[in-house]
């Protein structure tokens, strides 16, 4: 029986070891970005403030391990503003809350009925299910700006507090 040693020239294991440690870059590079996941859109009004309270806030939310968060837009165009942000908390987080900090939040079982939400995209019997998962939660509203009193982000972002 004849043996046969192969010896690899330096440069194929180097070649080798860019090519795993390409493929490895590319696996990480494919792994949804943060962005990914905000799938669930619900359209609301009174999200604006006194100001406009018929203005639609087009909201994006994706479901997180510990809370749900929304990115909200000015519409659902593919140009539209991001204009406020959305943290929404199970009751039990909420119940952690120091007094001044719960002033900040609300409750979706009273907003939810006065905003004329609409959830876009989802079946009946989903939008039933998720409006359940919603109502005992509670929400805080950063603004950003508001687009319907400057075309520019300009200003303070402050807290909305939905009643």
């Amino acid at each position: 029986m004849r043996r046969v040693l192969l010896i690899l020239p330096l440069a194929a294991i180097a070649v080798t070891s860019v090519i795993l440690t390409n493929r490895a870059q590319l696996a990480a590079s494919t792994a949804a970005p943060p962005t990914a996941g905000f799938t669930i859109h619900i359209d609301a009004e009174k999200h604006f403030g006194n100001a406009h309270p018929k203005e639609i806030a087009h909201h994006y939310c994706k479901q997180l391990p510990d809370m749900i968060e929304c990115q909200i837009y000015d519409s659902d165009a593919p140009t539209a503003h991001l204009v406020e942000v959305e943290t929404i908390l199970s009751p039990s987080a909420y119940k952690a809350l120091p007094a001044s900090e719960k002033a900040l939040w609300h409750y979706h079982r009273t907003e939810i009925p006065k905003v004329n939400a609409k959830i876009i995209g989802m079946s009946a019997a989903d939008q039933k299910k998720l409006v359940a998962k919603l109502l005992p939660t509670y929400g805080k509203v950063w603004m950003l700006w508001d687009p319907q009193a400057t075309k520019q982000p300009a200003g303070q972002p402050t807290v909305i507090v939905l009643k």
